[in-house]
């Protein structure tokens, strides 16, 4: 159960803004993946979700103060339709796992703990207010 006096006895004082990643490439590791489908269309997609494990080397450890990579939770999907299931299929194989004769439901359990690397981009809200990191490319190391 979820302790709530706990939770809403932080002093507001200690409560910053997370601060964006800088653009640019990040290795991280595949912690799992989840399926789902689009909110607008219902496209059925693979969604890989990664822990940060360092910066590249385009990324200064300036860029970085203040910024927790191991708080950092960034996600990549794959739409799987017939234009674009080929996406999948090419990152998989980047990660090293063979994938003939193979359908991805048997492939899909072997990406967790794969090292890949990341093209982190920066992108604002709709209001300005805020700005959001996503996944631009992944694949192996």
């Amino acid at each position: 159960m979820v302790d709530f006096k706990s939770l809403l006895s932080r002093p507001t004082d200690d409560i910053k803004k997370p601060l964006a990643l800088p653009a640019g490439t990040y290795y991280a590791m595949i912690k799992g993946y989840e399926l789902g489908e689009s909110k607008q269309k219902k496209t059925p997609f693979v969604r890989f979700n990664f822990t940060l494990t360092g910066p590249g080397e385009d990324i200064s450890p300036e860029d970085l103060e203040g910024v927790d990579l191991g708080k950092k939770a960034l996600r990549t999907d794959f739409y799987l339709t017939p234009d674009s299931e080929y996406r999948l299929k090419d990152f998989i194989e980047s990660i090293g796992i063979p994938t003939q004769g193979r359908t991805f439901f048997e492939l899909l359990p072997e990406c967790a703990s794969k090292d890949v690397l990341l093209d982190v981009t920066q992108r604002n809200s709709d209001d300005g207010a805020d700005v959001f990191n996503d996944v631009a490319k992944v694949k192996g190391v």
